[in-house]
C-alpha cells in the first residue's frame, strides 16, 4: 500500500477545520506573531488568515491535507506552469474568498505589515524564481501530531509528482528552525533578508527540477 494512501484533497466543508488546524501550527510562527502581536488577538485572526491561504489554494492551487481527521494541511500554487489544469471556479469559494479578504483588511496593522512583507516575497520571487515552479505557500500541522511523519507524507507525494513534471518547487520560511528539515527534502537556501521592524528573517528555499526517467 502506497505510503500516500490517506493523502487527500480539501474539500469545501473542511476547509474551516483546516483553517484552524492551520492557525494552532502557525500561532508562534515568527510572521504571525509580527502581523499578530497580540497573543488573545491572533488566535482569531490567524484563524482568518489561513482560511485566506486555503481558499486562494483551492482557487488557483491544490490544497492537501493527511487525512479526513486532517492531522495537517499543505497548500501548492502553479507559476507560469502550463496546461496546469485546475479546478472549476466555484462561485461560492470566490464569495468566501472575498469575505475573509474584507475582514483581514480591516486590520490596518496587519495591512501595513502584511504589505511590507509581501514586498519581500514578491522580489525574491522576481530575483530567484522567475521561470515556471510550484509554490508551497504554507505546510502547518497540528502541534499534537507534529513529529510523527505527517508532514513528510504531505511532502513527499506532491513532490514525487513535481519531479515527473521535472520542475522545481519554491517555498519561504520566517522560522530558521525549519530550514534543516526542508533540506532534507532537497530545497537550498537561495537568500535571506530581515524582515523591517521584525526580530526574524525571511528565508528563500529551492528545490531544483529533478528529471524522472
Amino acid at each position: 500500500m502506497s505510503e500516500f494512501y490517506h493523502l487527500k484533497h480539501l474539500q469545501k466543508d473542511q476547509i474551516e477545520a483546516a483553517s484552524r488546524v492551520a492557525a494552532r501550527a502557525f500561532y508562534n510562527d515568527p510572521l504571525f506573531v509580527y502581523c499578530f502581536p497580540d497573543p488573545i488577538e491572533r488566535k482569531i485572526k490567524s484563524v482568518t488568515h489561513c482560511e485566506l491561504l486555503i481558499l486562494a489554494g483551492i482557487l488557483s492551487g491544490e490544497v492537501y491535507i493527511t487525512s479526513s481527521d486532517i492531522e495537517g494541511v499543505a497548500v501548492w500554487h502553479p507559476h507560469g506552469i502550463k496546461d496546469q489544469k485546475m479546478g472549476k471556479q466555484s462561485k461560492e469559494i470566490i464569495r468566501r474568498l472575498r469575505k475573509v479578504k474584507r475582514e483581514n483588511l480591516s486590520d490596518p496593522l496587519f495591512i501595513e505589515r502584511m504589505g511590507i512583507f509581501n514586498e519581500i516575497v514578491n522580489s525574491f520571487q522576481n530575483e530567484h524564481v522567475n521561470f515556471s515552479h510550484w509554490y508551497l505557500s504554507i505546510i502547518g500541522l497540528d502541534p499534537i501530531h507534529q513529529g510523527k511523519g505527517y508532514a513528510s507524507k504531505l511532502l513527499k507525494m506532491k513532490l514525487a509528482e513535481i519531479d515527473k513534471q521535472n520542475l522545481p518547487c519554491y517555498l519561504h520560511t520566517e522560522n530558521g528552525k525549519n530550514i534543516q528539515i526542508y533540506e532534507h527534502f532537497g530545497f537550498e537556501l537561495v537568500g535571506k533578508t530581515k524582515v523591517p521592524n521584525s526580530n526574524f528573517y525571511f528565508h528563500g528555499m529551492l528545490r531544483n527540477k529533478k528529471k524522472v526517467d
